[in-house]
């Protein structure tokens, strides 16, 4: 029971442990004025003109992150009308009508430990240490359709699950960015990124079909597809004589799990900037192009199996009336026979995953020296889907400590997308927040997107700098012999 339940705990973590991440920032923070961290968006926009930063460790930012394909927890259950007003409704024909062909759930979280920064004479250098994970569960309409309506729909014809599954991870990131200002309007940016995968699970090709003759007197069932698992934990299916046994063995120690540095891994960041006019400027940036080789406490398991289901035979000539009494020995044969035939292969061989890569194509606009317009694209990959969403903020910088965003997206083919991002400096220390969704905190059973991003930083400006700056605003020494 308590390695059913470390494995439980594992899977939660991935799963969950973001909700309540895709690491996921928001649109609106990428134009937020005098913030360090808008190079995680784009590492040839450092957010500080010169000087030296460092987070508060432990908390020097956090991001969360969650949304799907235009569904929402409201569709499943809400209250209900009528004689029932007072009470919560399980509404599953309300939730498959918002359904797509495909569909996912998309979460992430990142807790960063320990970041700092310099930057001096149009070079930017900074590090940092982050915690990370994503989960990324998807399904065809097709799967949920047949769990609720059965298989009367499909006699006379083939059943296509779809494919489903879900892509998941829990890694150690250490990034090491340097920015550096080729001319007046140009500027590169890049993060090379140093990973440990903790644990991961992927799936490959996951899909069943069925034949369904138009009798119903049988269901041909066919399955295929991978699933891998990296955690301290190993799975173990035996045929024994009383049929297949899962036995789950746990290897999970807090120390250890979380001193780990196996299934190591790789990713860059790439950036760059175009200040085209004094008013515009053009920017584009690749994020989190990498992978994780995991070859640690992996299960890996392949499934190719068929099986022909003719129904239960309930005679028993031996019996008045001729009707057997044995119905649990039946069903229990039924269920040996599935196992049978869907007795997955066991395999200890690594894999690989790649992480979510985001691609930013931005553009900027000068109002005026404290307002601009921003318009920015982003196309996030992965498990073979595009997720795209298009932001467009006004930003200002109010006063020399605080500056502020205000967004609209289109993120999901959803339109209520409504953000902000402020930032606040108080002598050295600076708090910040941006979301792209601003009302999901208030309404959250209805909202399809949501994201935060929290942060605390302390910026020191270049004492050699500040020297200059003080010198410069002394009142020139009068000539010689002047009176004055």
């Amino acid at each position: 029971m308590r390695q059913a339940y470390y494995l439980l705990i594992i899977i939660l973590v991935l799963l969950l442990n973001g909700v309540g991440k895709v690491k996921a920032q928001p649109n609106t923070l990428y134009f937020l004025k005098g913030v360090p961290q808008t190079k995680d968006l784009n590492p040839a926009r450092p957010g500080i003109d010169k000087g030296f930063y460092i987070s508060l460790p432990l908390l020097s930012k956090i991001d969360i992150s969650a949304n799907t394909n235009n569904w929402s927890y409201n569709d499943i259950l809400h209250r209900g009308t009528g004689a029932m007003a007072d009470s919560m409704v399980w509404d599953f024909k309300k939730y498959l009508s918002a359904l797509g062909k495909n569909n996912f759930l998309m979460e992430s979280a990142a807790l960063t430990l320990l970041e700092f920064g310099y930057k001096k004479k149009g070079n930017f250098y900074a590090f940092s240490w982050s915690e990370r994970q994503y989960a990324e569960p998807f399904f065809a309409k097709s799967l949920a359709e047949l769990l609720y309506y059965g298989n009367a729909q499909y006699l006379g014809s083939t059943y296509h699950s779809g494919y489903f599954g879900v892509g998941a991870a829990h890694y150690r990131e250490f990034s090491f960015t340097y920015a550096r200002e080729l001319k007046k309007s140009i500027s590169i940016g890049i993060t090379g990124k140093l990973l440990f995968g903790m644990a991961g699970v992927k799936t490959s090709g996951l899909n069943f079909v069925g034949g369904m003759p138009g009798s119903g007197n049988q269901i041909d069932m066919g399955a295929t597809g991978k699933a891998m698992i990296s955690a301290p934990v190993d799975i173990q299916i035996l045929n024994n004589p009383n049929g297949y046994q899962t036995i789950t063995q746990n290897n999970f120690s807090t120390g250890s799990y979380f001193a780990n540095f196996g299934n190591p891994g790789l990713a860059v960041d790439l950036g760059f900037t175009n200040k085209v006019s004094d008013q515009l400027e053009l920017s584009v940036s690749l994020i989190d192009l990498g992978f994780i080789s995991w070859t640690k406490d992996v299960n890996a398991f392949t499934e190719n199996g068929h099986f022909l289901y003719s129904g239960i035979d309930l005679n028993d000539p031996a019996n008045t009336p001729p009707t057997t009494t044995n119905v649990k020995g039946l069903f229990s044969n039924l269920y040996s026979n599935i196992q049978d035939a869907f007795s997955p292969d066991k395999s200890t061989k690594s894999f690989s995953t790649l992480l979510p890569v985001k691609l930013y194509v931005a553009g900027e606009y000068k109002v005026s020296e404290d307002v601009t317009l921003g318009a920015l694209a982003r196309v996030r990959m992965f498990n073979n889907m595009l997720h795209t969403s298009f932001t467009a903020s006004a930003n200002a910088r109010i006063s020399k400590n605080f500056s502020m965003s205000a967004s609209y997206s289109v993120m999901e083919s959803t339109f209520d997308n409504l953000g902000f991002a402020a930032a606040y400096r108080i002598g050295p220390v600076q708090i910040y927040a941006a979301a792209d969704n601003v009302q999901s905190f208030f309404l959250p059973t209805t909202a399809r997107n949501t994201n935060l991003r929290l942060g605390i930083n302390l910026i020191f400006q270049d004492p050699a700098t500040k020297k200059r700056e003080v010198y410069m605003r002394r009142q020139p020494r009068a000539a010689p012999g002047c009176p004055f």
